[in-house]
């Protein structure tokens, strides 16, 4: 069974529609909010029987990354913290979409790593993965080119291809 993680409703309302049975999450944006609903989850007993998505928007440091695109990050790496406590986060990819490396950040446009993508949540999902035991799988799709401001971004075309990606890697829940 999957449990559907998502920052906020804005990016879950989309895939709520599609898929009204699944188990829809909202964690709250960033990495404390994240790891408290993982720990949340978790005390509940929901995460051992079950395959965490992280889904939500991320914005593209790499041109080759298309605005509108949905991408499976297998990379994560806390992009603001200086390089010798930096951690690394890599996992086996689960889907067929295109995999990419991100970087976590609480304020943006942090260019370190070789990350294509930043997003505020995802190396909290692969750091409570590995020490929880959990699977985890992270899906974001991409709605702006990290550093625009937030009227250029293209919010409601991102979402809706967030949520029919999610379809092709739904359970059947």
């Amino acid at each position: 069974m999957n449990i559907y993680l998502f920052p906020t409703e804005l990016e879950a309302a989309p895939f709520r529609v599609l898929r009204p049975t699944a188990r829809v999450v909202i964690s709250g944006v960033g990495l404390a909010a994240t790891a408290a609903t993982l720990a949340v989850l978790n005390r509940e007993g929901s995460l051992m029987s079950s395959r965490v998505v992280l889904a939500g928007l991320a914005g593209a440091y790499d041109e080759r990354v298309a605005v509108g695109e949905v991408v499976e990050v297998v990379r994560e790496c806390c992009a603001e913290l200086p390089e010798r406590f930096r951690c690394n986060y890599c996992v086996a990819p689960t889907t067929t979409l295109r995999q990419v490396g991100a970087n976590s950040t609480h304020r943006g446009a942090v260019g370190v790593t070789d990350a294509e993508i930043e997003n505020m949540e995802g190396a909290t999902l692969f750091a409570m993965a590995e020490v929880m035991g959990f699977e985890a799988c992270e899906v974001r799709a991409i709605s702006n080119r990290v550093g625009e401001p937030f009227e250029r971004w293209r919010t409601e075309e991102a979402v809706e291809a967030l949520a029919r990606a999610l379809i092709t890697i739904d359970d059947g829940e």
